[in-house]
């Protein structure tokens, strides 16, 4: 099972350093499909915080015509030949910009540039005729890894045979879509495809929208339906959200798992079956865990977790011999690997580490703590907006006891 869902993935930018920093995005956004190039013109607000600099990644291709403040040209560096310091945007390159002097710390700044995409590939972004995906993981906006809560609010110009989707709330307008994500975030995500379909569920406080292109229509009720399953279980066991907005788009992949922004999940799937239920299970989990850094192996609290969580909804959905199923193969593939504390997040070895041995550490304590005892702790987690082990175990201690924190402590490191 490990080959079905290796690839769920959460990108969130949890371990933030108080620096300088993007609040906002305004972008007019071209699209040209045949030539494989984006368009960008628009403003940013940074602040600067006192700093003299900020430091951005952009995709590698990226022309850059100007980059102006008050009708002045701003000064910037394009490294386009040192690797990207960001881990998972290996074709991203830093992008240095200097605050002009005796400027204020917040600033407007007026970027144009465009991109050539004809290189973009890898894991969750494309750029092809029948479907395009555009987001954090190929830097095609201005990025800062401290800046993860921005608003955005983008005009996106295409060809006419296509229809958008993305992160936000879309809106079709005469000759352009528009995006706006009111709420923070550290993404923005295009998604465009001449075959997009909607389906669309409204009850009481809930929306559920899944964007698609091959699926079925009884499959896409599928999704709506597992969605809204997944929603009211978690926020029993977990706690509310602030917000039961969801958007669950379907990429025409064949199986290679998805990512969870806020109020946003991208899945690579091509059917409705147990794989894509657990891909539902999982993302949809990460609204609730995902503030643990995930470049290090901390990211255990957002992976084990989500993983866990979606145990859960098999063993609640599905029934308790698909749950025990699936402890057993974890078991089994969990022989002879290294403890969670301290793993290399780069190292092969990582997912089935962090995923799948976290998730047994979580089973063996709700075997220890009752269900009851538990999930009442799992929202003092989620209350407290946990971010490292340290906070966790301290928790453990104060809420349960000095010994289950050692108990899981050596579980940790063992």
């Amino acid at each position: 099972m490990k080959t079905v869902i290796s690839f769920f993935f959460l990108a969130f930018i949890t371990s933030k350093i108080y620096g300088q920093e993007i609040k906002a995005y305004n972008f007019n956004v071209r699209i040209d499909v045949v030539s494989k190039r984006l368009y960008v013109k628009g403003t940013i607000d940074i602040d600067f915080k006192g700093k003299d600099t900020i430091s951005v990644v952009l995709w590698k291709n990226s022309n850059i015509h100007s980059i102006i403040r008050n009708q002045k040209q701003v000064k910037y560096f394009f490294d386009t030949i040192s690797p990207s310091p960001i881990m998972y945007i290996p074709n991203g390159r830093n992008l240095l910009i200097y605050k002009q002097t005796k400027s204020k710390e917040n600033q407007s700044i007026i970027f144009d540039y465009d991109c050539d995409m004809h290189e973009l590939s890898g894991w969750a972004r494309s750029f092809s005729e029948n479907w395009i995906e555009l987001n954090y993981y190929c830097a095609w906006f201005p990025l800062n890894n401290n800046s993860g809560n921005f608003t955005s609010k983008l005009k996106i110009w295409i060809d006419d045979q296509y229809k958008v989707t993305g992160s936000g709330i879309i809106n079709q307008k005469n000759d352009y879509w528009e995006m706006i994500q009111p709420w923070t975030v550290f993404d923005n995500i295009i998604i465009a495809s001449k075959n997009l379909k909607s389906k669309i569920l409204q009850e009481n406080n809930i929306y559920i929208e899944t964007d698609y292109s091959e699926f079925s229509e009884p499959e896409a009720d599928s999704i709506i339906s597992e969605c809204r399953y997944v929603l009211n279980l978690y926020q029993n066991l977990f706690g509310k959200k602030d917000s039961t907005y969801l958007k669950f788009v379907i990429a025409p992949f064949d199986q290679g798992g998805g990512y969870s922004r806020k109020n946003f999940v991208s899945m690579r799937t091509k059917k409705f079956d147990l794989y894509t239920s657990g891909g539902i299970g999982h993302e949809i989990a990460h609204f609730w865990w995902s503030n643990a850094n995930t470049t290090t192996w901390e990211d255990w609290l957002n992976e084990a977790f989500a993983e866990y969580s979606m145990l859960i909804y098999f063993r609640e959905r599905y029934g308790i011999d698909v749950f025990n199923k699936r402890i057993e193969e974890y078991k089994n593939r969990l022989i002879n690997t290294p403890p969670i504390w301290g793993i290399d997040r780069n190292t092969p070895e990582a997912y089935t580490v962090l995923y799948e041995k976290g998730a047994l550490i979580l089973y063996e304590m709700e075997q220890k703590l009752g269900h009851e005892k538990f999930f009442g702790f799992l929202k003092m987690v989620v209350n407290e907006k946990v971010k490292t082990t340290t906070e966790f175990l301290d928790l453990v201690e104060d809420k349960l006891s000095k010994e289950i924190r050692q108990w899981i402590e050596n579980k940790i490191k063992t």
